[in-house]
């Protein structure tokens, strides 16, 4: 009895020490988002998987392994400036989902009967931030690319339009348009878009940069469009801004808005070549009502307009029609064969009767310096306020009030403005031209023609 007894205390002070002892904790893949995670694992040890990820496809071109992007992107991503890239058909970023290119990446456009384009969707964003020694590139992998061999790149944001509360964007590129005028559609800086400018068809065309009802939010700077067979720049109504920018070598116009952008620019550089090219800046407010609200209505300042006669004579420094506002400071314009600037259509000409629409502080040593042009014919009398010498230098063109450019660079203080009196964005720059020969803002990381 007494062994059964001693037997008895010993199995009660066990269970009393398995009462008191904590439980071993369970080991295992303790992340939710790991594709063996196990909800009754205490403790990590270190087992997780994941799922391999299927935004792109491995694809071998010329012996070169490229990750192919095709169709949606629908959550975070980054293209490494370690890898090959290629983009093939339409690629599309999400609502909610954000691209990341590091710096130094090249995106190349595929060669294989589609249609390459970048699109951001409302919603989502592009952050493609390159800098003047490691700029991100966009351009076809042909060995011998031409102008209008991909789409460009597309933001769609949700800031105002003039065209109704939404739109579509030309060659099926996503709806923009809303009420947010602070808007962010990411940001883009030391960015080379080459060869773009897809022509779908009539009235369907893809620019270098197309930005589509872009808020303030978002932002842009240091940016190239290069040879592309539409537009190098294009804003569809939106806030946004924009600040160093070189438009090269583009068969259509170099800058173009319309449908109320109401942003700011400074130190944009117009270069012509004798491959094609028409307005260095072409300026609409709305097409169908030249009075539709919210009005085209930007601050410009700190712009080289560079044209070349590329056989037909017809090109135009700036054209400024279809009732746009907007105040423009501190131009270089020559070179253009046919007009340097042009100011057409009743409502335009109202606005610049009225003072909002004004060109001060610059030179246009041009053939044809101003014509105005009302739906009575041209050369109208009694509108030509830019023409005042008080405001502008104008000369039909013997070289000698652009004599300090030397191609696009260089500028001058003679009877320069100061830009910082519309805002603070805008930089202390009180001189004429976009580039100044001491501080070339364009060397290193654009292309020259």
């Amino acid at each position: 009895m007494k062994n059964t007894k001693s037997t008895f205390k010993m199995m009660l002070l066990a269970g009393a020490l398995v009462a008191v002892l904590p439980a071993c904790k369970k080991k295992g893949c303790t992340d939710p988002d790991a594709t063996n995670y196990s909800s009754e694992a205490k403790k990590d040890d270190g087992s997780c998987e994941y799922a391999t990820s299927t935004w792109f496809t491995e694809v071998t071109i010329g012996g070169v392994v490229y990750k192919q992007v095709s169709g949606h992107i629908t959550e975070d991503q980054t293209m490494a400036a370690s890898d090959n890239w290629i983009l093939s058909g339409g690629v599309f970023v999400d609502n909610g989902a954000t691209l990341t290119i590091e710096a130094g990446t090249t995106v190349n456009a595929a060669d294989d009967g589609t249609t390459p384009f970048l699109a951001v969707a409302q919603g989502g964003k592009l952050m493609a931030c390159g800098t003047a020694d490691s700029p991100i590139i966009f351009t076809p992998i042909a060995d011998a690319p031409s102008a209008g061999a991909w789409g460009g790149i597309i933001l769609n944001g949700y800031a105002p339009i003039n065209t109704g509360s939404t739109a579509e964007g030309e060659g099926g590129t996503g709806t923009y348009g809303g009420d947010n005028a602070a808007d962010n559609s990411g940001t883009l800086c030391y960015v080379r878009v080459e060869y773009a400018g897809k022509i779908l068809g009539t009235d369907n065309e893809l620019n270098g940069f197309s930005f589509n009802g872009c808020g303030s939010g978002t932002t842009l700077h240091h940016l190239q469009a290069y040879k592309g067979s539409d537009d190098g720049f294009e804003f569809f109504g939106g806030t946004v801004s924009l600040k160093y920018a070189i438009s090269s070598g583009n068969q259509d116009d170099s800058f173009d808005w319309t449908h109320g952008w109401s942003g700011n620019g400074q130190f944009w550089v117009v270069e012509q070549n004798a491959e094609g090219g028409d307005r260095g800046i072409e300026a609409d407010n709305n097409g169908d009502n030249n009075e539709a609200n919210p009005y085209s209505n930007p601050n410009i300042a700190n712009v080289t307009l560079v044209g070349v006669d590329d056989g037909d004579a017809s090109n135009q420094g700036i054209k400024l029609r279809e009732g746009t506002k907007g105040n423009f400071m501190n131009f270089a314009i020559t070179g253009f064969p046919k007009r340097g600037c042009q100011v057409e259509h009743d409502v335009t000409l109202g606005n610049m009767d009225g003072g909002s629409l004004t060109l001060k502080n610059s030179i246009i040593d041009n053939v044809s310096p101003f014509v105005f042009t009302t739906s009575a014919g041209e050369d109208a009398t009694g509108i030509a306020n830019f023409e005042d010498g008080a405001n502008n230098n104008a000369t039909a063109t013997d070289g000698s009030l652009v004599g300090f450019l030397t191609g696009y660079v260089g500028t001058t203080a003679t009877g320069a403005g100061d830009p910082t009196a519309w805002g603070t964005w805008f930089d202390n720059a009180n001189y004429v031209g976009a580039v100044s020969s001491g501080s070339d803002w364009t060397a290193g990381w654009t292309l020259g023609l």
